[in-house]
């Protein structure tokens, strides 16, 4: 129950912290030259409001975990089942590989069937390549680390790991929906922070996109996390991550849907959720259970004869 009430105490922190700081971030964006590496800083400029206030509480979570660990009196992530790879050049790019099978098998369907359309040119495409690169990198380095790397061993300290990868691949498809609302322009206070935490949920999608989207975010969460307890390190699970963020942000600043009404193709496909970076429906699912499965079982075959030590309580 220690445990518990810390965990509780920390993200009460992080929410505080995060809102606080997220204003102040804006600020000092905005007072950077728009040229900067390459027009990169422009771009940041022009984000909402709620994009920063995400990347902030995102930092204050990474900054404020280690106070955390250093609580629950936890020595090092072998405790939490991470631990040195010798392999984590080839996890890493079995990983890539098959997030690349993922988006092969899905998108080019989605565009000769008309579901989706392409919008702009390919130019506009390669202009935002870089910021969406680094995006991608940022985004699944962060949300390996705490789901895989701090929430599923913390799990596993007191669960099987059958039970660990269930529990922390549902809060990995939840956590999505706490989404913050696109506010339209106007001042940011220092306050603003605080008032957007208090419209959390405001924008939730209907029950059948919700359940759509859910599925999605569950199956990947599964893959990822038997990826991590498979490997006994994250290097898979980032490479796989990272290349379907790429390659979603990439399709939707390439592409728009078409469908009309936007429902009529559910529960096969509909439009994508959590500000477009998750495709809903059982067609985007069979694809990322497929390409995860294969995935897996290349990791297998690769990590076959490799002994961990037991994580306490899995």
């Amino acid at each position: 129950m220690r445990s518990l009430g810390k965990i509780f105490l920390y993200i009460l922190t992080v929410l505080l912290v995060g809102a606080l700081v997220a204003p102040q971030a804006w600020h000092l964006i905005q007072l950077l030259p728009s040229d900067w590496m390459g027009g990169l800083v422009g771009s940041i400029q022009r984000m909402p409001f709620h994009r920063y206030l995400s990347r902030s509480l995102q930092v204050t979570a990474i900054l404020l975990l280690w106070p955390l660990v250093r609580s629950l009196r936890v020595r090092s992530m072998a405790e939490f089942g991470i631990f040195e790879n010798k392999r984590s050049w080839g996890d890493f790019l079995t990983g890539v590989l098959a997030g690349l099978l993922c988006c092969l098998l899905l998108q080019p369907i989605l565009i000769f069937t008309g579901i989706f359309c392409f919008a702009g040119s390919w130019s506009s495409v390669i202009a935002v390549l870089p910021r969406l690169l680094a995006t991608a990198a940022f985004v699944a380095l962060l949300e390996e680390f705490l789901f895989r790397g701090v929430l599923l061993g913390f799990f596993r300290q007191f669960l099987t790991p059958s039970l660990a990868v269930l529990s922390s691949s549902f809060l990995f498809a939840g956590v999505h929906f706490v989404s913050f609302p696109e506010a339209a322009g106007g001042p940011v206070l220092w306050w603003s922070g605080l008032a957007t935490l208090g419209e959390i949920g405001s924008g939730f999608p209907s029950w059948s996109l919700f359940i759509g989207a859910f599925l999605v975010l569950f199956a990947a969460g599964l893959i990822l996390g038997w990826m991590t307890t498979m490997t006994g390190s994250l290097w898979a699970a980032i490479g796989l991550h990272g290349t379907w963020i790429l390659g979603q942000q990439l399709f939707n600043s390439a592409t728009f849907y078409r469908v009309k009404p936007p429902m009529s193709l559910m529960p096969v496909i509909g439009p994508s959720q959590c500000h477009g970076m998750v495709p809903t429906g059982l067609f985007p699912l069979a694809c990322i259970l497929l390409s995860g499965g294969l995935a897996l079982l290349l990791l297998r075959r690769q990590h076959t004869g490799s002994r961990f030590p037991t994580v306490r309580g899995g």
